[in-house]
């Protein structure tokens, strides 16, 4: 990738590009103004349609003057912010002076807006991350590009900034310098963009291939429905030979008398045993066409998203900036099911810092009952040792890590409907490591029933009782989040 040039890292050759860009553009007016998650552009009056670029993008982090309009890979490859403050307040303004803090590589713009008040740009070059903020004449921020600002960048900035001076080099020495920065800008824009869609096919993949891993075993278990069908019927033929507390059991199959060796489960009676092996029947034989189904449409995925990176980097290989951007948009049209929803994305990335986290992932479940979700370990314990009641309803996913699922039950855990039990069941079963499989265990009991073992690691809960049911992870009709 390119570098920066050394010489641009200099204040004086800075000092010394906007001494030649006031002798320029110094008295006209902004006709419009586009502003970016990272950049901003001032299209400045003028046949030549010039304009000024401030970068704030890591490894692009400067200033250069443009002609013209952008090429079209390189405008597709920089999003807008629509509707931006610092875009509706200056277009309209004429620029009265510009330059350079002057012990700081900090650019300065003063600007006369049509109504009258003066307003400064300023726009910082140092640091890996810059930024840029708007000030009214009393020193108040309108706007900045980032919440963290600089103390430089919170005040007006001294006269012996505007100083006036002409360049001691010839015209052509700064644009020249300006293509540098130009090719810089758009080698970056392609090596960003790259990364990104690289980084979010690779995610998807990678969740893909363990979806794959997941499926593949629960078909192989279901392929066994029969198997294990055998064992509970042979189970319920001797259970009158059965006790509590046996870790297995030698009985015959009934179908063809064969001696086979049962393993059970010691701490729960003999019907229990029974009944868990024609529940796992029951989950094989239901389960074999969903999940076969699931797996094919699963793999058929996973090639898709493999050849796509395949071609991602058949496209990262090229050399030309322009012919890449325009690679790298043809691709991403090509492949745009596999990339995440772009709206999603920038709602995520836009959500404010000032506001204030909510605890606990919520969900309504038919308009009427609340279910809350811990996020992490601490919001698990809070969850359910602090936050919930006695007679809310607990669930978990049995035998995997995963949240802790509240359902409020305001006192009358008996009134809730099963259904509505089945639904916070696929909440707990979604929010575990068992997310993939096609039928998920999940353990309820009423809160009061959950204790945290002394000098127990944060999030840990033990279940005095326990009730049981078998659950498709997800999201079920009528669960909403809220």
């Amino acid at each position: 990738m390119n570098q920066v040039p050394a010489p641009w890292t200099e204040l004086s050759v800075l000092q010394n590009l906007m001494a030649h860009l006031r002798h320029m553009w110094l008295g006209r007016g902004v006709f419009r103004m586009a502003v970016g998650p990272d950049w901003m552009r001032l299209h400045m009056a003028g046949e030549e349609r010039p304009g000024l670029v401030l970068s704030s993008r890591p490894g692009s982090n400067f200033v250069f003057a443009v002609r013209g309009t952008w090429p079209e890979p390189v405008r597709q490859a920089l999003p807008l912010l629509k509707g931006s403050l610092p875009g509706s307040l200056l277009t309209g303004a004429t620029l009265t002076a510009m330059g350079v803090l002057p012990n700081d590589r900090i650019l300065a713009l003063k600007l006369k807006t049509t109504d009258g008040p003066t307003l400064y740009l300023l726009h910082q070059l140092f640091g890996a991350r810059g930024n840029t903020t708007l000030l009214d004449h009393r020193a108040q921020i309108l706007w900045s590009r980032h919440q963290s600002v600089h103390d430089l960048l919170k005040a007006i900035p001294p006269k012996e900034t505007w100083s006036s001076g002409t360049p001691i080099k010839p015209p052509g020495w700064a644009d020249g310098l300006f293509d540098q920065m130009l090719t810089i800008f758009q080698d970056r824009l392609g090596h960003d963009l790259f990364n990104a869609h690289h980084r979010a096919i690779s995610r998807s993949a990678e969740t893909t291939s363990r979806l794959v891993e997941n499926l593949s075993r629960d078909l192989e278990n279901a392929n066994r429905g029969d198997e294990y069908r055998r064992t509970a019927e042979a189970l319920a033929a001797n259970l009158h030979t059965l006790k509590r507390g046996q870790d297995s059991a030698e009985i015959f199959d009934l179908q063809d008398g064969s001696p086979m060796t049962v393993q059970l489960n010691p701490a729960i009676s003999p019907a229990g045993n029974m009944e868990y092996w024609f529940r796992t029947a029951r989950k094989a034989e239901n389960g074999r066409q969903i999940i076969s189904g699931n797996l094919d449409r699963s793999e058929k995925l996973l090639q898709s998203q493999q050849s796509a990176l395949a071609q991602l980097d058949l496209v990262g290989d090229l050399t030309d900036n322009l012919e890449k951007l325009a690679a790298l948009h043809l691709w991403a049209e090509e492949r745009a099911d596999l990339l995440p929803d772009a709206r999603t994305a920038r709602k995520q990335r836009t959500k404010t810092a000032e506001e204030p986290a909510r605890l606990f992932r919520r969900y309504l479940i038919d308009g009427k009952w609340e279910a809350w979700v811990g996020r992490n370990n601490k919001e698990n314990d809070l969850l359910t040792h602090q936050a919930s009641h006695t007679q809310d309803l607990w669930f978990h996913a049995q035998g995997v890590s995963g949240s802790h699922v509240i359902l409020r039950t305001s006192g009358h855990p008996e009134l809730v409907p099963k259904s509505v039990l089945e639904k916070a069941a696929g909440l707990a079963a979604l929010h575990s490591k068992a997310r993939h499989s096609s039928l998920v265990p999940v353990i309820y009991t009423q809160r009061r029933y959950v204790r945290k073992p002394r000098k127990a690691p944060v999030g840990t809960a033990v279940c005095l009782q326990e009730k049981n049911l078998f659950t498709e992870p997800g999201i079920a009709p009528g669960v909403n989040p809220i």
